[in-house]
C-alpha cells in the first residue's frame, strides 16, 4: 500500500468447504483467537463470503501480511535453548485454546453471518454454527445432505459422525458398499454411550489449530525466538477436545515416543557408532527432549489438556477418532479395534474407567471364531496395502504424511517420479495382463 502497510489477499479453492461457512468461520475464528486469546494472528481488515455482491466475483480474507518469516528457513539452524523457547510459547499458546470452552460443538462465526445465531450465542458478538471440519467436507462427504450442528453434547456429536458415514455408503454406488462398513458402524454405535470419557476436560468443546508445522509459524528473523504470528485458521472448529487435541506437527518425529516425563537418553555404546548412526541418535535424542520438554510446560500451564493428551492413546479413543474414517477407508482396522474391546477383562477395565458397573453393562458386541479369523484376513490385507501406499511415497520423496501436497516450484519433477514408481508398482505387484489391468485402475495418485 502507498502507506508502507502490506495485506494478503486470500481466496478460497472450490474443494475448501462450504460456501460463506468456510470463509465467515475463518474470519470470525482468527478474530476470536487474537482478541481473546491473545495469540499472534493476522488482524482481519476486511472480507466478504458471499461471491456474487461483490466485484472480484469470488469469496476473499483481506489481512495483514504476517510479520517476519517463515520458521522453516530458520529451523534447522537454531540452537537447541532457541527451539525449546518457541516450544515453550507453542505451549502457552495451546494451553489457552484449551482453556477457552464453549457450550456447543461446530464452528465459531461472527453472530451476523449465521441464521438462527441467537440459539447458539456465546457474547454479544460470537456464536456456534455448522462445523467446518474437513472431514465432514473430504472425499465427497460435502456433497450429501445432512445435518453438520451446531451440537449441544458429545452423544450428538459421535452420533452424527456415525450417521454421516452412514449416509454417504447410501448415496455413493461407485464407493466401496459393503456390509462390513456398515457392520463396523453399527458396532461401534452400539458401544460409543458406554465408552465416552466423563472427564471434562476430555469432552469441552474447543478450537485447536490442527497443522502447527514451521511454514505456517512465522518468527522475528532478527529475534527468531518470538513468534510473530500463526497462519492457516481454516477449517478450525470446535471439536470435543479429546477428538482433535495432538501434539504440534512441529515436534513431531519418527521414533519411540517418551510418556510420563520419562528423560531421553543416548543409546548404549553411542561413543562406538558410525557418524551418520551418531547423527541420527543425536537428532532422535534432541527431538525427544523437545517433545518431553512440551509436555512438562504443558503439564505446568493446562495440565487438563495433558490428560487429554494421553487419553488420546487409548483403545476408546482411537474407536472414536476412526469410525468417522469408515466410508472411503480403515474400516479393518476400526474392527479389530473392537474385537479387542469386545474381550471381557478389556470391556470391564473401559466401562469402569467411565463410571459403568461391568456387571449391569456386558458389552453388546460378541465375535465367533469365525468372524475374528474374517477379521484377521481383512486386517492383513489392510496392512499390506498401506505398506504399499508408504513404499510408494517413500519412492516418490514427495511428502512425508498423506495430504499430497506438493510445493509449486517441485511440482514437474515429482509428477516425473509418481509416474515412474506407478511403473515399478505394476511391474512389482502384477502378475499377469488382466492383474495389471486391474491395479492401473485401483492406482490412487
Amino acid at each position: 500500500m502507498r502507506d508502507g502497510q502490506q495485506m494478503i489477499a486470500r481466496l478460497p479453492n472450490p474443494n475448501a468447504g462450504c460456501a460463506h461457512y468456510t470463509t465467515a468461520s475463518e474470519v470470525a475464528t482468527m478474530d476470536y483467537v487474537r482478541d481473546r486469546l491473545q495469540i499472534p494472528v493476522p488482524r482481519i481488515i476486511s472480507y466478504n463470503t458471499h461471491a456474487d455482491t461483490n466485484h472480484v466475483g469470488a469469496e476473499y480474507i483481506i489481512m495483514e501480511k504476517c510479520q517476519g518469516i517463515e520458521l522453516s528457513r530458520l529451523w534447522d539452524d537454531l540452537s537447541a535453548q532457541q527451539r525449546i523457547d518457541i516450544v515453550r510459547q507453542l505451549a502457552t499458546f495451546s494451553a489457552r485454546l484449551s482453556k477457552a470452552r464453549f457450550a456447543y460443538y461446530g464452528s465459531l462465526y461472527y453472530a451476523k453471518d449465521i441464521p438462527n445465531a441467537s440459539d447458539t450465542r456465546i457474547d454479544e458478538t460470537f456464536s456456534v454454527g455448522p462445523t467446518t471440519s474437513r472431514s465432514w467436507f473430504d472425499d465427497r462427504r460435502g456433497e450429501v445432505d445432512i445435518y453438520r450442528g451446531p451440537w449441544r453434547s458429545v452423544e450428538d456429536v459421535l452420533a452424527a459422525v456415525a450417521e454421516r458415514e452412514r449416509a454417504c455408503l447410501d448415496c455413493f454406488s461407485d464407493f466401496p458398499r459393503d456390509h462390513t462398513k456398515l457392520a463396523v458402524i453399527r458396532d461401534c454405535s452400539r458401544i460409543l454411550p458406554y465408552i465416552i470419557p466423563k472427564d471434562h476436560a476430555c469432552t469441552a468443546s474447543i478450537l485447536w489449530h490442527n497443522d502447527l508445522h514451521s511454514d505456517n509459524i512465522f518468527v522475528n528473523k532478527s529475534c527468531p525466538t518470538e513468534i510473530t504470528g500463526i497462519i492457516d485458521w481454516q477449517s478450525v472448529h470446535l471439536s470435543p477436545a479429546f477428538l482433535h487435541v495432538h501434539h504440534p506437527s512441529l515436534i513431531e518425529y519418527d521414533g519411540p515416543i517418551l510418556v510420563n516425563f520419562e528423560k531421553p537418553v543416548l543409546p548404549p555404546g553411542f561413543a562406538e557408532l558410525a557418524p551418520d548412526d551418531k547423527n541420527k541418535a543425536r537428532a532422535l535424542h534432541i527431538a525427544q527432549s523437545i517433545w518431553s520438554l512440551y509436555e512438562i510446560f504443558i503439564q505446568k500451564q493446562a495440565p487438563d489438556l495433558l490428560r487429554v493428551l494421553r487419553y488420546r492413546n487409548t483403545l476408546s479413543c482411537q474407536i472414536m477418532n476412526l469410525v468417522g474414517s469408515t466410508f472411503d477407508d480403515g474400516e479393518a482396522y476400526v474392527q479389530t479395534l473392537l474385537s479387542q474391546l469386545a474381550k471381557q477383562e478389556t470391556w470391564e477395565v473401559v466401562i469402569k474407567a467411565n463410571g459403568h458397573d461391568p456387571a449391569d453393562v456386558p458389552c453388546p458386541l460378541k465375535y465367533s471364531d469365525e468372524d475374528l479369523k474374517k477379521q484377521e484376513d481383512a486386517m492383513s490385507k489392510w496392512e499390506k496395502d498401506v505398506e504399499r501406499k508408504a513404499r510408494i511415497i517413500g519412492e516418490v520423496g514427495a511428502y512425508t504424511g498423506w495430504d499430497g501436497a506438493v510445493p509449486p516450484e517441485d511440482f514437474d519433477e515429482v509428477s516425473k517420479r509418481l509416474e515412474e514408481a506407478k511403473e515399478r508398482f505394476l511391474e512389482i505387484e502384477s502378475k499377469s495382463l488382466e492383474e495389471r489391468e486391474q491395479w492401473a485402475k485401483a492406482w490412487p495418485f
